[in-house]
């Protein structure tokens, strides 16, 4: 009867244990990350930036409120904004995410900068960006650097959420 029960036992936590591992792996999974890229950038500039689509899978709002990467000693969201009839680009706290729906980060609107360089990311590299969100948590993926007049495939994508 005790040798029972002890298996109950850890058969249940066993299933506690699984579950809520299965639940934060799920959770991430809510948002997709993809088509990070960056353009290429002069060797002695000071600044960059990059560039995704984001893909909220889930029925929940989300929120993208903070970035950062190793090649960069401050790292901002940032947006493009109509004033004055100028173009200037603006830092901005979060970046909403729709439930179910796509986020696109693109020139001449939201988009990750990328300050004091401590790496100037070269054409064909790659580096690491870590994204967070209100509710997802941390996200890191790849960041592709291309050329100056790359566009990608899915910038004109029916279901993109622009915000300007």
């Amino acid at each position: 009867m005790k040798n029972t029960l002890l298996q109950t036992t850890l058969f249940i936590v066993s299933v506690l244990l699984a579950s809520t591992s299965i639940a934060a792996n799920n959770k991430q999974a809510e948002i997709e990350v993809s088509s990070a890229w960056s353009k290429e950038v002069p060797e002695s500039s000071s600044v960059a930036a990059a560039f995704l689509t984001i893909n909220n899978h889930s029925t929940k709002n989300d929120q993208l409120i903070a970035a950062r990467s190793p090649i960069a000693g401050k790292t901002e969201l940032h947006t493009h904004l109509h004033q004055d009839g100028m173009m200037k680009m603006r830092q901005i706290e979060s970046i909403d995410v729709k439930a179910d729906g796509i986020t696109q980060l693109q020139p001449s609107s939201f988009h990750i900068m990328f300050f004091d360089l401590k790496q100037v990311p070269k054409l064909g590299e790659s580096f690491p960006l870590t994204l967070q969100f209100k509710h997802a948590g941390n996200i890191t993926v790849n960041v592709n650097v291309e050329s100056a007049t790359f566009i990608p495939d899915d910038m004109n994508n029916e279901k993109m959420t622009h915000h300007h």
